[in-house]
């Protein structure tokens, strides 16, 4: 039996999964979703499915292509595990 929108809805991203690996699991998935499902309506649901970490970031940005989804989510990923907590980003300080 072909799997239907509801079950891409409720989709999560596995903690062992690196974003193109729950990508391309998803879009596996919607492949064989009938009837077929046009691009932006893709992105528009993997987009939903994501964890906040993601979301936050891509809500307002939306991609022209699934391939963009991915390219942008691989470089959130590599852009928040280089910052460590603790670190800075901004010092200001105010004249004594």
């Amino acid at each position: 039996m072909a799997p239907d929108r509801t079950q891409l809805q409720s989709m999560v991203k596995k903690e062992s999964e690196t974003f193109k690996e729950y990508t391309q699991r998803w879009r596996d998935l919607a492949a064989q979703v009938a009837p077929p499902m046009v691009e932006r309506e893709m992105i528009t649901m993997m987009v939903d499915t994501l964890p906040v970490f993601y979301y936050e970031k891509l809500v307002g940005y939306m991609p022209s292509s699934f391939a963009d989804l991915v390219f942008a989510g691989e470089r959130i990923r590599a852009t928040g595990a280089k910052r460590k907590e603790g670190d800075t980003h901004v010092v200001t300080s105010t004249p004594a």
